[in-house]
């Protein structure tokens, strides 16, 4: 991959992130805050909300581990889907800490 192409490759999928985190804001932003379900789950499990989204992006990398052993039984768009979920969540993460800290 050239370096035009993996520009053109980066920005598609900034752009994939966007789009997933303006769908999932009207699933998971109750009460008007983006974060509330990282602080909801950090109480239930007695963590920090870091640790409870920490433990969320987990199952998706452990999914794409899980993929990575046969690449070839999925198709492109099924691994951009676990790879922009994956990214989302350190957008999330970056949002949160620049919450709290």
């Amino acid at each position: 991959m050239n370096t035009q192409e993996f520009d053109i490759s980066l920005e598609q999928g900034h752009l994939r992130s966007k789009k997933l985190l303006m769908k999932k804001k009207v699933e998971y932003a109750t009460e008007g805050d983006r974060l509330i379900q990282f602080y909801k789950t950090a109480s239930m499990q007695n963590c920090s909300p870091q640790q409870a989204l920490i433990g969320m992006a987990i199952k998706h990398f452990s999914s794409i581990c899980d993929m990575a052993s046969i690449p070839q039984d999925y198709s492109i768009s099924q691994w951009r889907e676990k790879i922009t979920d994956l990214r989302n969540y350190t957008h999330l993460l970056d949002a949160l800490n620049e919450e709290m800290l």
